[in-house]
Order: C-alpha cells, then structure tokens, then sequence
C-alpha cells in the first residue's frame, strides 16, 4: 500500500493506492494526524486505486472522522474502486460523508 498526502491552503488531499489493511492501517493513522495537525477543514481522498478496506482501516477512518468533525473539518471521497463504494455504502459511511464512484 501507498499513502500519497498533500496539503495546500485548507486542503488535504489523500491517494491511497494498494489494500488497506491492519499490518499497514499505522500507515494511515500517521498521515491521518499530519492532517490534523494541520489545520486543514477538507480532506479529499481518493480511492480509485484502493482495492479493498479492512475493518482496521476502517477504524481508523472512523476515529479520523470523528476527531476531524469536531474541529470543523469536513471529508470527501473524490474517487473511490467499485469494492470500496460499495464497502462504505453497505457501512452506510455515505451518511457521513460523500462517497463518490471512480
């Protein structure tokens, strides 16, 4: 797996290419807190080359999530693989935030 992150202006913009899973998820919770810690109110994640998520991944979005909102941070996926559009859809995560197909 591999975690491309950019930051310009408010904006985080986060590329994930690979399988996210829980032998690399720490992968993720640091790139997660780079983001965090910047300040930033949008993170834009694209998925499109994410082949699937396990449940740790997950997780970590979640808290991510959680943390993010409370700062007035907002999430967007701008791209997601079929696998994973209908992953967060069956996880309703679409209810969250916006989940957009490839």
């Amino acid at each position: 797996m591999n975690i491309d992150l950019s930051i310009t202006g408010n904006i985080a913009s986060m590329k994930i290419d690979g399988i996210l899973n829980s032998e690399n998820a720490h992968l993720l919770q640091e790139k997660l807190s780079e983001v965090l810690a910047s300040k930033c109110t949008l993170l834009e994640l694209d998925l499109l080359d994410c082949r699937n998520i396990s449940s740790t991944g997950i997780g970590k979005i979640l808290l991510f999530y959680k943390d993010f909102i409370s700062t007035g941070g907002e999430i967007e996926v701008i791209r997601s693989s079929s696998n994973v559009y209908e992953l967060f859809s069956m996880l309703k995560l679409n209810q969250l935030f916006t989940v957009n197909l490839g």
